[in-house]
Formats: structure tokens, sequence, C-alpha cells
């Protein structure tokens, strides 16, 4: 147990140094060497818990979205369910004063262009996306009974997409993060004119498919 602990600990010693790392100065900084400088271990043990760098985005990528869960499950407990949807909008647009988001949506972004040549991270990505849109489309049609399954759908699809571009402007380009307020109304728009208008029917017959 003891060992299982330490083994435990260990790793998010590492997980703690390669955020550091790639927050200061990017994934193309990223090896073995800077993350052991960073850690303050040697190389050698690193490479005993991970033996290829992506082993070691693998795990990154499951230590950071625990992060955005662990904070998410404390804000949900705090809020309550007739606000759960407004929580969840306002934490991923960083508005949640508090609940704030961590401080490393730059690392998360960062991950999507080491995707391109991982299966293994793009297949993660996309559950871990997929299955936040899943959470947004049950709080959508608890707080919006009035939308059909469908639109509640498309609209947790949508509110991914921008969610996921809104952290690129903001942490890779430097955009100012004043930006997630104009595109977190833009989200209580898109809502409301789902709730308006339906009739213009389905945009796509399966929202997250990954079909060519």
């Amino acid at each position: 147990m003891v060992k299982g602990n330490q083994t435990q600990e260990k790793k998010i010693e590492i997980m703690r140094a390669a955020t550091a790392l790639i927050k200061k100065r990017g994934l193309q900084a990223l090896s073995f060497e800077a993350v052991a400088n960073e850690s303050g271990l040697s190389r050698q043990l690193v490479r005993y818990y991970f033996t290829d760098l992506d082993a070691l985005i693998l795990e990154l990528c499951t230590y950071l979205a625990n992060g955005y869960r662990d904070i998410l499950v404390a804000g949900v407990l705090d809020v309550g369910q007739v606000e759960r949807l407004k929580f969840f909008l306002d934490f991923f647009f960083d508005l949640a004063d508090q609940h704030p988001m961590p401080n490393n949506i730059e690392v998360y972004d960062s991950l999507l262009a080491y995707a391109v040549g991982s299966e293994d991270l793009r297949e993660r990505l996309c559950d871990q996306y997929k299955t936040l849109g899943q959470v947004i489309v049950h709080e959508l049609a608890i707080a919006h009974p009035e939308l059909d399954g469908h639109s509640c759908e498309e609209l947790a699809y949508l509110f991914v997409a921008m969610m996921h571009a809104h952290w690129s402007f903001v942490a890779s380009l430097g955009y100012s993060r004043d930006h997630g307020r104009l595109t977190r109304r833009a989200m209580d728009r898109l809502i409301k004119s789902y709730i308006n208008d339906s009739s213009e029917g389905r945009s796509i017959d399966a929202p997250w498919s990954r079909d060519a």
C-alpha cells in the first residue's frame, strides 16, 4: 500500500513538472531531461514511470481532466440543481468566481497539437470532450425541458467547440481573458435561439460523429 502511494505521489510530481514546463516553454520543450530538471527527480526515475513521451502525455491528459472534474464536482455540490447549467457554462469560460478554472488551459490546449500524431491521445481527448458534451446535454434538458433531445445535443457540441476555441485564443494566442464574457453571452443567445425557433430542423444527423 505504501509503495502504491509513493508511486502515485511520484507520478503527480512528474505531472506537475510537465504542466509547469509546457506552460512556461511550450510543448516543444517537453523531454524526459527537461521534466526531470523541472521536477527535481532523476531522468532515470521519470523513465521508470513512463517508458516514452506518449505514455507521459496520456497520463498528463488524464491528470488535467481530473483537476477540472474535481472543481466541477465541488461547484455542483455548492450551487444545487437549479443553477447547475449556469455554473457549468460560467466555469468553462472562467467566470465562476468561487470555483476558478485551473491556471493551465494553455497546457490542455497544446495537447490537441500533440494528438495529430497520437491516435491514443486523440481517442482520449475525444472521449473527454464527448463526456463533457453528454453532461451539458443532461443539464440543458433539465434547465430547458422545452428543448428536444437533438437540440440539446447540437447545443452541447457548439458549447464544447466554442469553449475550446476560446481557450486557444486566450491561453495560446494571448487574447484577454475578458473575452470569456463575450463567448459566454453568445452561448446564452444560442440557447435562446434554439428555444425560440426550432423550425430549421436538424443541421446534422449525428452530432459528435467522427465518421469521415
